[in-house]
Formats: structure tokens, sequence, C-alpha cells
């Protein structure tokens, strides 16, 4: 009798070290999320409008990150799950797409708006619950795979500092501090998110309001400190947090955007998170096309839209019949 309920006491203990880990690095990434640049769209626009692909170039950095990540705490093989029609899960990826770059920001690049004091972006998640709830039953049937990393961790390590070094030539003449900062910051944020996925699935907020009958307490609790985060570094960052009145045509355009972003995480099903950080670090081709199918979403986005592009991308947004000024609303 004394050894079972010492047992149980070791196994309480260990949940409630566990559960205190998962929230500390749940801080942590939200703070992550808030200081680096992980937001798709604003990779894609840097690129589009200011032909620097740095963000992009950072970003690709958080997959190889996650895969030292993945391979170091042994959760390979990792299980994937992606619609089993690849056109509907390709027309998925594209409607999330363009569903954020509507929004203004992905789902990594919604939590860092909240974290400057946007709390509009709420309205983002509304859309997609709204979108979810529509979809009632009419789920896309998914194929689940058992992936290998599609390289060593080793390889991943190497490919990530490769990019640091890319990113310091391309900046130079700034600041090298900084660029090495984003670095080890998108490191940082890539670990803590696969840990706290590989032991606590159910908590980017996607998935939570994609399956929210399947959500625990915990993934709440953990989705709540990875926001907590965000605004307390948005806090501690000089002139990082600003409460402002959006006005009614964003608050629309984030509601807009969030229905979209539903829509097209139930189709794939998933976002860029699932692509990037699991989909691409085991060399699944679908997560391969589906990132190139929600950039292509995003680009569409941007060249209908107004704001300064280059004059190739003019002429290409004519040749499209999608209108353009110079002046972004």
């Amino acid at each position: 009798m004394g050894d079972d309920l010492r047992a149980e006491g070791l196994i309480a203990v260990r949940v409630q070290s566990m559960t205190l880990w998962l929230l500390v690095l749940a801080l942590l990434l939200g703070a992550v999320l808030r200081s680096a640049s992980v937001c798709m769209v604003a990779a894609t626009e840097a690129f589009l409008r200011k032909r620097d692909p740095s963000r992009a170039l950072l970003i690709a950095e958080g997959t190889c990150w996650a895969l030292v990540a993945l391979t170091l705490i042994g959760a390979y093989p990792l299980g994937v799950r992606f619609s089993e029609s690849m056109l509907l899960g390709l027309a998925g990826a594209f409607v999330f797409g363009m569903g954020a770059a509507v929004n203004g920001a992905c789902a990594f690049g919604v939590i860092a708006q909240v974290g400057t004091g946007r709390f509009e972006y709420a309205l983002t998640g509304v859309g997609v619950w709204i979108a979810v709830q529509a979809s009632g039953g009419m789920r896309p049937v998914t194929e689940s795979m058992d992936m290998a990393p599609v390289g060593t961790w080793s390889a991943a390590l190497m490919l990530a500092v490769a990019l640091v070094l890319v990113r310091l030539w391309l900046r130079r003449g700034r600041t090298v501090g900084r660029v090495l900062f984003l670095g080890l910051a998108m490191a940082v944020g890539a670990a803590c998110f696969t840990a706290i996925a590989v032991n606590h699935a159910r908590f980017p907020w996607i998935a939570l309001l994609n399956d929210p009958g399947m959500a625990t307490a915990l993934s709440w609790w953990i989705a709540g400190s990875v926001v907590a985060g965000a605004i307390g570094a948005g806090l501690v960052i000089p002139d990082g947090f600003n409460l402002s009145w959006p006005g009614f045509g964003r608050l629309g355009r984030r509601l807009i955007g969030g229905v979209l972003m539903g829509t097209g995480s139930v189709m794939l099903p998933g976002g860029n998170s699932s692509l990037l950080f699991f989909g691409l670090t085991t060399g699944a081709p679908m997560a391969a096309l589906g990132l190139v199918a929600m950039v292509a979403g995003i680009v569409v986005m941007i060249l209908a839209s107004a704001g300064p592009l280059s004059p190739f991308l003019r002429r290409v947004a004519a040749m499209c019949g999608l209108g353009h000024s110079d002046h972004r609303g």
C-alpha cells in the first residue's frame, strides 16, 4: 500500500513538473514570436516589395532548428497528417495563404501582432472558429504517415549556420548583433514549439479551434501562456506595445481573413506551423507543395492590394487582371 502511494506521489510530481515546464516553454515561445520575424506574410511582402529575402531565410532557419530539436528529443518517426486528396490539400493551403494576407499575419504572426497591443487580431481567431463550425462534419479524409527526418540533425545544424551567414552578408553594414539575435531567437522558438508539440500536441491556436472538443485545460493554458509571453515581450521592448482603435476596416479584414484561414486549415488540414516544422522536416511532398501553394495565395492577395511594388510585379499584376495603385490603404 505504501509503495503504491509513493508511486502515485512520484507520478503526480512528474506531471506537475512537466506541466510547469510546458508553461515556461510557452511563455518563452510567445516572447520569441513577438521579438523575431516569423510571419509568412511579412516575409513574402518583404521579398516582393523590398527584394529582401532575410525574413524568408530566417523562417528556413526555423525549419532547420525544428529538425535538430525533434531529432534530439527522439520525436522521429513523426506522425504527419494531410488531406488524402492532394488537390484539396493544396487548395486549402492556397486559401489559407489568401486569408493570412487579408488578415495581415499568418498563424505565428497573429501572436506577434497581439504582442504589440493590436488586440483586434483576436477577431482572426473568431473568424477561424466560424469557418470550422460552418464546415460541420464535412472534414476531408486525411492520411497519417509516420515519417523519418529528411536529413541528419548535424546537416540541419550546418544549414542553419550557413543561412545565418547568408543573412549576415545580406545585412552587411548593419548591426550584426540584430542578425545574430534573430537567429538565436528562431532557434529557441523552434525548440520550444517542437518540445511543446511533442509533449502536448493540441496547443497551437489553429489546432485548438479546429478541434476544441479534443483539447484539454492544459491546451488552453499553454495557448494563453504563449499570448502572455508575446504581450510581456511587447511591454519590455521600447515602443513595442501600443493600444489604439484599429478602425472598422481593419476589424473586418481580421474577421474575413480568419474565416479564410479557418477554411484553408480545415481543407489542408493544419497551418503554416504544421507545414514548416513538421511536414518539411520529414520531406513530405505535400508539405513542400503546400508551402508553395500558401505563398502563392499570399502573393495573389498582395498583387491585388494597394502598395508599392516593383515595375515587374506591377506588370505581373496587370497581366493577371489584378487592380493596383501605389497607395496602401
